[in-house]
């Protein structure tokens, strides 16, 4: 939402404006804009255990000190588009695994309809004091949705776990970060050790 109430269109509404399945979660952070994607940007594994620990139980081989969106951007390939409020990463994937297509994922993402895939957005969107995640599901047929269907009444929870946690680390480092440089703030130079 704006000041004015209306809705902010998202960078996620233009890849993904429908959607099968989604999770939306948020918490208030008092911090520039600036601060609070940059710690999203830098935010480690080791800064949210919890979600450390749920996707232990998946292939994904974490890193404690590995950032969380570089490894959620996989080298580039899922990044669709990052603006000045939102950082948005998409990807594709089948029974077989990860869709790599012939183009870069932000030229092919929402027109992408291949049968027998599913289209996953998220997101971290900054706007009023407001840090947000969403996340997207789109199955290109009506088998394919049913069958991850059963799948995110599965994960939906643990997933939803993983998200808060992102976004309680993501505010624990804005508001560390903010306490340790206001530490200083009134005293002059030479008093600082």
């Amino acid at each position: 939402m704006t000041r004015e109430g209306k809705l902010e269109a998202t960078l996620i509404d233009r890849y993904m404006p429908k959607w099968h399945f989604r999770e939306h979660h948020w918490v208030a952070v008092s911090a520039p804009r600036e601060e609070v994607l940059r710690a999203a940007r830098e935010m480690t594994w080791r800064e949210a255990p919890v979600a450390r620990f749920f996707l232990a139980f998946t292939r994904n081989k974490l890193q404690a000190d590995g950032r969380v969106l570089d490894d959620f951007a996989m080298g580039g390939d899922t990044v669709l588009e990052l603006s000045d409020n939102e950082l948005l990463y998409g990807g594709i994937g089948s029974q077989a695994g990860p869709v790599r297509p012939d183009l870069p994922m932000p030229e092919v993402f929402k027109d992408y309809a291949e049968p027998g895939c599913t289209k996953v957005g998220f997101n971290m969107h900054y706007s009023d004091g407001v840090l947000t995640t969403e996340t997207r599901i789109l199955a290109t047929d009506e088998q394919t949705r049913r069958n991850f269907g059963r799948y995110w009444f599965l994960i939906r929870i643990p997933s939803g776990i993983i998200r808060i946690a992102l976004l309680s680390a993501i505010k624990r480092r804005v508001d560390g970060d903010r306490k340790n440089s206001s530490k200083y703030s009134g005293r002059r130079p030479s008093d600082q050790p």
